[in-house]
């Protein structure tokens, strides 16, 4: 029994030293340990071969660089709405009323009922190129942006940002 106990001990010892002499496997089972691995003595990352250009010396041309045609801009600035470019419109100044600030509005949300007063309506939607509003909406200008809005509901139905400058 005590040869056992004794036997057993030698082999759990010996055991973790077989298993590291095996040669390097992948998780593929191939030998990861062959002369196209990088080593001591053989190149590979961070190990240029001796001789092999790289990196600040002689030989080495720096990557050539292609850059795009320039692209002239529109003469004026333009926005885009359902699929078409019109040209922005320079409106007259715009005050927002006291306590707003720019606010970039989003179809389906409330507009406050202070803007459904004649000086913020845009009834000069035909000098812009949009449609005319259908029964029931008006354009209501909110500093840079048009914006559809539904009287009943306050609900804004569509945007056009940046439509004046």
């Amino acid at each position: 029994m005590k040869r056992l106990i004794v036997f057993t001990a030698i082999a759990a010892l010996l055991l973790p030293l077989a298993a590291s002499a095996q040669p390097d496997r992948d998780s593929r089972g191939g030998d990861r340990s062959g002369p196209n691995r990088p080593g001591p003595d053989r190149p590979g990352p961070g190990r240029p071969e001796a001789g092999r250009p790289g990196p600040g010396r002689p030989g080495v041309r720096p990557p050539v660089v292609v850059r795009p045609p320039a692209v002239r801009p529109p003469s004026r600035p333009q926005f885009s709405w359902r699929g078409q470019n019109f040209n922005r419109y320079r409106g007259p100044a715009f005050r927002y009323p006291p306590g707003y600030a720019y606010r970039r509005w989003a179809v389906g949300a409330l507009l406050p009922s202070l803007f459904f007063g004649s000086s913020y309506y845009y009834n000069d939607w035909n000098l812009l190129g949009v449609g005319a509003p259908p029964p029931g909406r008006r354009w209501v200008r909110y500093g840079p942006d048009l914006l559809l809005v539904n009287i009943r509901t306050r609900r804004i139905e569509d945007v056009i940002h940046d439509a004046f400058f």
